[in-house]
């Protein structure tokens, strides 16, 4: 099995992992990460552990995307693009944070809805890597 084949069935599958199991976590434990939110958003700095978040995801990224050329493999290529427009986009809001925690603030309603949606949507991403590893082990073995 080649060195790249081996970093994405890991990162795959620890990303896979991360995700479903912070994706249950969102939609059964709602409540814990509205008060988190609650609680960030009064503070005029971004959040220190998105940050961090984002950072590590890029450091796993960046050597993903130079490995996805050696073999070349059109589906880690895509993937590792598509992680880095998740990190853009997630970057971004953390940029325009004064805008971000008073809409926020403004929609406190609805953040319960938002949060299980959230979760929802990392459930499924995460099942979907979990396909990926699975991709990865097919093609290297067969």
């Amino acid at each position: 099995m080649p060195l790249s084949a081996k970093w994405f069935l890991v990162y795959y599958t620890f990303l896979g992992l991360l995700l479903v199991l912070n994706g249950g976590y969102f939609i059964l434990r709602n409540k814990g990460i509205k008060s988190w939110i609650s609680g960030i958003v009064r503070r005029k700095k971004p959040p220190v552990l998105i940050i961090r978040i984002l950072k590590y995801l890029a450091l796993f990224t960046l050597p993903g995307l130079v490995l996805s050329f050696f073999p070349f493999s059109w589906i880690e290529l895509i993937f590792c693009i598509w992680s880095l427009i998740i990190l853009y986009i997630a970057g971004i809001q953390l940029v325009r944070w004064e805008q971000i925690r008073v809409l926020i603030q403004k929609n406190r309603e609805s953040i319960s809805n938002t949060i299980r949606k959230v979760g929802a949507i990392m459930l499924s991403v995460g099942f979907a890597i979990f396909l990926l590893a699975y991709s990865v082990v097919e093609r290297a073995t067969g």
